[in-house]
């Protein structure tokens, strides 16, 4: 089982470091004309319903294993419950209007349950306004978007569908997954991480 787990979330946490590194490279720069402006209890862009690869919901399915208290893991269960009622039957673009609707199934007191191991979309959310931010999400403009860097975006965009294709090469499942659906599905596949390097399907609720 060790073994298992090794290969799948070593996969997963090289692709979070990988994104952390190329952050950490640009935002160096100093000719960047405006900071990062995240900061501890800014949780604005938490209201959404994230989207990850296989690997990181296993590595993220492992930490709440190893971490979560018997009644955190009973909350995450109503939180799951609640944002895959709401979204059933919902498309992608149906499920971006109703997001300030929609806080993070890991969303608790301001802060993120698994900030550690937190996905690639997370850590490439960033703006350089945080008022902005603020305002966006208390008006609930759907047309907004975040002042931002595009080359962190880009980040994004290139290690999400790095992951994707070693997923793919491994003959693995390499469906994008919305994070609620996912979590909960790999609570429902018993050891989940070999199921899925063995090229079983476990993850039913995907992004399309």
């Amino acid at each position: 089982m060790e073994d298992f787990n090794n290969k799948a979330l070593g996969l997963a946490s090289a692709a979070l470091d990988r994104t952390d590194r190329a952050i950490l490279t640009f935002t160096s720069h100093e000719s960047l004309p405006k900071p990062i402006a995240c900061k501890i209890g800014c949780h604005y862009c938490c209201f959404n319903h994230p989207v990850v690869t296989p690997p990181e919901a296993l590595l993220i399915g492992h930490h709440i294993e190893q971490t979560f208290m018997d009644h955190e893991k009973q909350g995450l269960i109503h939180r799951i419950k609640h944002v895959v009622d709401v979204t059933k039957d919902k498309t992608p673009d149906e499920i971006a209007l109703i997001r300030y609707e929609l806080p993070c199934i890991f969303l608790k007191d301001g802060m993120c349950m698994v900030y550690k191991v937190r996905p690639v979309v997370c850590r490439t959310c960033t703006s350089i306004d945080a008022e902005h931010c603020k305002n966006v999400f208390e008006s609930r403009d759907h047309m907004a978007r975040l002042r931002c860097y595009h080359h962190i975006r880009d980040i994004f965009q290139r290690v999400q569908k790095n992951l994707v294709n070693q997923c793919m090469e491994m003959g693995c499942q390499s469906d994008l997954l919305f994070m609620a659906e996912a979590i909960r599905d790999y609570f429902k596949i018993p050891n989940a991480t070999e199921a899925w390097l063995q090229g079983k399907r476990i993850f039913t609720g995907y992004f399309c």
